[in-house]
């Protein structure tokens, strides 16, 4: 295989020709020939290639590749004399059976004679965006060699992004915790995003639908920000970290609904200013990537590893995004980056940020687990409080400083407000209040009632089920459980 970008001449023009109009104003010295001969960036003209191939090997069949699947007209032309033969004429303005080789790049099949010499003319189109056009130049055994160990290499790509997306949405359903669904449907629409970029979108998805293809890349790429936004939201939890950040995204994420509204009525009027979006685009990338870092800057003094993988796993990303930026305006060489560095750099965030993830999941089956037991020691602490009540002959009471005298079984939690303590009781709406110390309270408590937060005591026989940091109990009011006091409870529970 031969990189023949270095070898040809490139050409530019404002208006759309055929291949002889162009070849006339090219003998005739009316179009300028451009130092850029692979990567002119974000334009809005027409390009001319002109490829002169002389063939000293020993084979007569080769394919000439463009390796960059994102682009309207593509024609081919042999170059005879003063004539312009037609040969091929492809784009991603053509349905994807109309190509000369099912391929998710642009190729054609050249056949040039031992000891020959060609000039192949051509012409590449794509306005408003950018263009890019890698030309190599491949044996016939060459280019299926390189075609059967691609598929292979991002068939294991994405197969472990199916493989990603399955399990988190089945262990976000299974736990019912957001954060899986939405890293799922970031993997997703991501994965998706670089399934399009890379050309295989209009090859396996929309290749009878041209104009819906124009649509599946850019859009995916919205959706991906939205699911984004929507991750790092809960993996951080900047609602309580970072509300007025995350209000700021919420905004952002209101804008990306009501655009996606708007594309999917008005698709031509996406279209007509698109160049506007494209610098748009690049805005929401950078506040997008103020949120991430910021958010996980601010999280580390919460939980150092899970805010090191996202550093981690987020700048290769990054770096990704930011190399596919220079390689867009022409500040880079594309030919001096193999692959897609957006999707190397997506590919390995996912591979940190799915550990990451698997250190969240068994965090959260290990404190269930825990809960389990804790919850069956409460469940037999209940039982045998119970049994023990109705036992005695009359119920404990308690008597308050206000000389009111409360029976103990009705009140399911105590509540200190500064120097007076309420008394909820399970047949008052309004609490009993009096003037008291909890401390002082729970020496004259029975032995069902437990301190579970400096200003809570709660009586065990109200309590369904404990989670985390509170307790639910048998009427849906929630109480907050301490990390001090649950040491406390489950050694009590332990007894």
């Amino acid at each position: 295989m031969y990189h023949i970008n270095d070898y040809v001449l490139v050409s530019s023009t404002e208006d759309t020709l055929d291949g002889q109009t162009a070849w006339n104003k090219i003998l005739r010295g009316d179009i300028e020939l451009l130092s850029e001969s692979t990567n002119p960036g974000i334009t809005n003209s027409a390009f001319w290639i002109q490829i002169p191939i002389v063939n000293n090997s020993d084979v007569e069949d080769f394919y000439l590749e463009v390796d960059y699947p994102q682009l309207d007209y593509l024609q081919l032309y042999e170059v005879s004399k003063d004539s312009a033969i037609h040969l091929y004429e492809t784009g991603d303005r053509f349905e994807f059976n109309l190509r000369p080789v099912q391929y998710r790049n642009f190729a054609f099949p050249v056949s040039i004679r031992r000891g020959d010499s060609i000039r192949l003319l051509f012409n590449v189109d794509k306005r408003n965006s950018a263009t890019r056009f890698p030309l190599t130049l491949y044996s016939e055994i060459s280019f299926y060699r390189m075609y059967n160990q691609e598929a292979i290499f991002y068939g294991f790509c994405f197969g472990f992004l199916a493989l990603v997306v399955l399990l988190s949405i089945i262990v976000g359903i299974r736990l019912k915790m957001q954060i899986f669904i939405w890293y799922s449907l970031y993997v997703l629409t991501f994965g998706l995003r670089c399934f399009a970029k890379l050309g295989y979108g209009y090859q396996f998805i929309t290749s009878d639908y041209p104009e819906l293809n124009t649509h599946f890349f850019p859009f995916t790429t919205q959706l991906a920000f939205v699911f984004l936004i929507m991750y790092i939201q809960r993996y951080f939890d900047t609602k309580k970290t970072m509300p007025r950040f995350n209000s700021v995204m919420n905004y952002l994420l209101g804008l990306f609904f009501v655009s996606s509204i708007v594309w999917v009525i008005f698709p031509s009027f996406i279209v007509s200013v698109a160049p506007a979006l494209i610098s748009m685009r690049y805005a929401v990338v950078v506040a997008v990537i103020a949120f991430a870092y910021s958010s996980a800057t601010n999280y580390l003094k919460i939980d150092v590893l899970r805010a090191r993988a996202f550093l981690v796993g987020y700048s290769v990303f990054f770096l990704g995004v930011f190399s596919q930026i220079l390689m867009e305006y022409g500040a880079i060489d594309s030919s001096l980056i193999p692959g897609d560095p957006l999707f190397v750099g997506f590919f390995i965030e996912v591979g940190v940020l799915s550990y990451a993830m698997m250190a969240i999941l068994v965090s959260i089956i290990k404190e269930k687990n825990k809960l389990v037991i804790v919850n069956a020691q409460l469940k037999n602490l209940a039982d045998k409080l119970q049994h023990e009540s109705k036992e005695e002959e009359e119920s404990p009471y308690v008597v308050l400083k206000s000389k009111a005298v409360v029976d103990a079984h009705r009140i399911r939690y105590i509540q200190s407000d500064d120097h007076y303590l309420e008394f909820y009781l399970n047949d008052k709406e309004r609490p009993e209040v009096d003037r008291n110390k909890l401390s002082a309270v729970l020496e004259i408590l029975p032995a069902q009632f437990v301190q579970i937060h400096r200003s809570t005591i709660v009586n065990l026989e109200y309590v369904r089920t404990i989670y985390g940091n509170y307790l639910l109990l048998n009427n849906g009011e929630e109480l907050k459980l301490s990390r001090t006091y649950k040491s406390k409870l489950e050694e009590r529970l332990a007894k």
